[in-house]
Formats: C-alpha cells, structure tokens, sequence
C-alpha cells in the first residue's frame, strides 16, 4: 500500500494569502487545514510599486505560521507561488529572500500563462472540459485570467490588469461617495471594460462558448448571496446560477456603503469592497460570451497546483510537461494571424523526426524538443504582416503574444528561432541574440539547424515529403525523404533547399545534409 503523501500549498494573490495542507492516498485527496489570510500586498504595490516594510513583515510571519503548520503535519514538500501583485514589486526579490531565510520556503512568482493553465487543471478537477469550448474566468486582486478551453485543450488564455483591487484603488479615487460604490463607480469600470470589449472579444467569435466557469472568491460569495434568493441548480455536477441573477445582485451591493455589506450581508471586510469590482467583471465577460448561466465550481489555482504536485513533476511549470497545452497554443496563434496549417504542421512533423534521430550529434532534451515543434507550427505567422522579411515579423509576434505552457524566457527563444528559419543564421553582431545566456545561445544555434532542414523538405509548401529517414556518416547526413501517397514528384527544390539551408548545420556539427532518392 503506498504510504500517505502530504503537501502544503500556499497561493499569495494580490488580496490575501491562502494555504493549505492535503493529505493523498490512492484514489483520494484530503484537506487537513486550510486558512485565508487577509494581506494585501496589491495595496501598496499598484500604487507605488513596492511592497512597504510593514506587508514586508506581515508576509513573512505568515509564511512562519504556515511552515509551523506544515511541520506539525510531516507535510513532505510545499510548494508556494505569487501572482500578479508580486509580478508587479521592484522589490518583490527582497521579500522572496526574507521568507526563504525565516521560513525556508521558495516562493514562484509565475506568469499570467502559468497562471491560466494552473486555473485549468484545477477547474477540470470538477468540470469535465473535454467536450465544447469552455471559458474560464479568474478574477484575482491584480489581474484576471481568461482561459478559453476546446475539446480539453487550453488554446489560448490571455491576462488583462482588471483585478477587482486594482480597479477599485484606480476608479474610486475618481469616484467615491459616502454612500459606497455609487452609479458613477459603476459606469467607470463598466466604461473602462468596453474600451477593452473588441480585444475580449475577438476571442470568442470563433466558435459559441458552451460553459461559462467563474473562479474566485468574490465569485464564490456572490453565488452565495445569490443563492439565499434563488437555489443554484446544478450543470456538470457543480452549481450554475443565472447571469441574471448575479447582474441583479451586484448592483444591489453597489448601491450599498461597505459598512453595509458587511452588517446586512455578512461580508468579511476585505471582501466587502472587492465584490462589487469583480462581479462586474464577471457579469460583463459573461454578456459578451453570449452565455445565461455561470458554472460556480469553487476552486482555484491553488487545487491546479496541488494536482500538478501530485503528478509528481519536480519543474511543474517545465514546457516538455505540458506538450499538447503548449502546442494547442500555437495552433490557435496562428489561425489568428491566418498562418498556413497544412505547412506549419508538414515543418513541425519533419522537425521533430529530424531531433529524434539526430540526438547525438546535438545532446538536447525534452524541452528543447517542445521548442523546436512550436516554432515549426509558428516559423510563417509573419507573412500576415508582410511576406518579406517575415522571419522578422514572425520573431515579434511571438515575443509580442501568451503561449500557454511556456515562459516568458522559453517564447523569446522559440520567437527566435522563427527569425533564423531563414535568411542568415545566428551571428555574434545580432543583439538580441548575444544578450541570450550562453547556454541559451547554443540551444537556439543547434535547433535553428534543425528547423532550418525541416523547413527546407517542404520547399513546394505541397506537404510532399510527409517524413524523413535520417543517417548520420562520416562527414555527412543522409536525409532519405518518405514520400506521401508513394508520390514520385521530383524534389529539385527540396534538394536545392537542404544544400542551401544545410550549410549551417555543417558548420555545426561537421556533417553536411545530402537529400537522397527515396
């Protein structure tokens, strides 16, 4: 019988630390203890952009608290990440280094892509998402995440700076009345929203959005008020109240002062202010997905976080973990910018055949693998700006956009070997290219060379040659084309391709591609 695993999880968002300690034995999941701290490190942080000596302190007696907590259960590991207020501290570093020496726990400050995908596994712990097109909406203290999932795969997730506490410290200096969050309140945020409506939505008319599921406390406390009036029903196994119902509630706490909230609702402080913020938030991406009913399953990225643990990855956050997320969001970059499939996927295919057969001359592993088949899928998404120099074009489309599953770090890369694809190949007089690690450097020279050969094999962009037979001699490699149908189509411009786009790789690696009959 497999022992008992333990872990402490803590989710530090811009309004309040949580925490808890699970416990995991085959088939099952327990929560020994579990708290909600109300710290707002996004008070100060959207205002000054720094984190006070006082929230300084606060953080770190917390962190003391909760390691009390997971030493006192044997948790066993404890993971803990930050979220949009910490992405924001100029001296987010300093706190990061006072909890590691009081506490001794690392904490991750992880990027909205990360964020999102997080926001995914722990939804589809009680919404199945494999079937239809599904949006997920996180509304937090800094930021909300908007996460759109088709047929269980993440394909695009996009964060927007309209968490419930930085639009209330932004709007209700320009707006506030004795009597609470009045019409003006509402009808700056409400205005503020719209001015954002066709970015928003532009993600959703490409296919109708069959289940609308809110994330978040805020969310969560108004389903209650909800509730008390009108029972949710259940969809999916989880609670689904009507759009209309939380419309109607959130602008009655509108017209209410916090004080009141919290005497006649029952509201905690903290969440007294935030809940009118962000149900307006909700509400509003609701009406512009077209939806009736809010799916309400009351979990977060927190419950993301634990699953991933569970799964047992050391790097949960590692690109060569998350393949088909990363992958899907490529796949969806590119119908957006009206990319060539047929050929990105014949480039992607061929790439990573060629990695395969090829790993020891270049020695690169399972992430580097990943970042070769997203810049095969994205290598021509510049030609929606312009077919010459597109490579150019293609680079910063990529560095401009998320791609759910990879960093920040990890989509630079990938955009650059977009740019390589073509035209000269990495040289030391390229900027952006030699302010890269030198480790860095090396990965994007050795798949440049790679995708550089793939690209070439569908020269007719025909999706002619369909696979590749690699054999790697003595001063050579033989590339034996598998072609598709049996076709006997002559490869005169594949052939030229290899010997032109081969160069660089003989360089490299001292052997130089030869394209041979099938």
């Amino acid at each position: 019988m497999t022992a008992p695993q333990r872990i402490g999880i803590v989710d530090m968002g811009s309004n309040a630390i949580r925490f808890f300690v699970a416990e995991a034995t085959a088939g099952a999941t327990a929560v020994l203890e579990s708290h909600r701290l109300a710290v707002r490190i996004g008070h100060d942080v959207f205002h000054t952009g720094q984190i006070p000596e006082a929230t300084l302190a606060e953080v770190v007696d917390a962190f003391r608290r909760f390691r009390a907590t997971c030493d006192r259960h044997d948790a066993q590991r404890v993971r803990a990440i930050a979220t949009s207020a910490m992405r924001d501290a100029r001296n987010r570093d300093l706190l990061i280094d006072q909890v590691r020496d009081a506490a001794g726990i690392e904490i991750e400050v992880i990027s909205g892509t990360q964020e999102a995908y997080l926001l995914k596994l722990g939804v589809e712990s009680k919404v199945d998402l494999r079937k239809g097109h599904s949006l997920l909406v996180d509304v937090g203290g800094g930021s909300v995440e908007v996460v759109h999932v088709e047929d269980g795969q993440v394909v695009s997730a996009d964060s927007y700076r309209l968490g419930a506490l930085r639009m209330l410290q932004a709007l209700r200096e320009r707006d506030t009345g004795a009597g609470g969050e009045r019409e003006g309140f509402v009808e700056l945020l409400l205005r503020h929203l719209r001015s954002l409506d066709h970015r928003i939505a532009d993600r959703f008319v490409t296919r109708r959005v069959d289940r609308y599921v809110a994330v978040g406390g805020n969310v969560e406390s108004l389903a209650d008020l909800a509730a008390l009036k009108r029972p949710a029903r259940k969809a999916d196994g989880v609670e689904a109240h009507a759009l209309a119902d939380l419309q109607a509630e959130v602008m009655e706490l509108a017209s209410m002062p916090v004080p009141e909230r919290v005497e006649k609702r029952g509201l905690k402080p903290d969440r007294a202010d935030t809940i009118v913020p962000a149900g307006i938030v909700y509400t509003h991406l609701g009406e512009l997905a077209g939806v009736d009913r809010v799916l309400v399953p009351r979990v977060g990225i927190k419950d993301g976080l634990l699953a991933e643990c569970l799964q047992g990855r050391v790097d949960a956050f590692a690109a060569e973990n998350h393949v088909d997320a990363v992958l899907s969001s490529c796949r969806a970059m590119g119908r957006r910018f009206h990319y060539e499939a047929g050929h990105a996927e014949t480039v992607c295919t061929l790439a990573r055949q060629i990695f395969d057969q090829t790993r020891e001359l270049h020695g690169l592993g399972g992430r580097a693998r990943v970042l070769l088949e997203a810049s095969a899928l994205l290598h021509d998404v510049g030609v929606s700006v312009n077919n010459d120099g597109h490579h150019k074009h293609s680079q910063y489309l990529i560095a401009a956009s998320e791609l759910v599953g990879l960093s920040d770090e990890e989509r630079h890369i990938v955009g650059m070997l977009a740019r390589y694809h073509r035209k000269a190949p990495p040289q030391r007089d390229h900027e952006d290219f030699m302010q890269l690690r030198r480790k860095d450097r090396t990965l994007v020279e050795r798949l440049t060379a790679l995708l550089r050969l793939a690209d070439a094999l569908d020269r007719q962009h025909a999706a002619v040659v369909r696979g590749v037979s690699v054999q790697v001699r003595e001063g050579s490699m033989e590339l034996r084309p598998i072609l598709a149908g049996g076709d006997r189509t002559r490869l005169t411009l594949e052939a030229r391709a290899v010997e032109e786009k081969g160069e660089w790789f003989a360089q490299l690696f001292g052997r130089r591609p030869q394209l041979v009959a099938p």
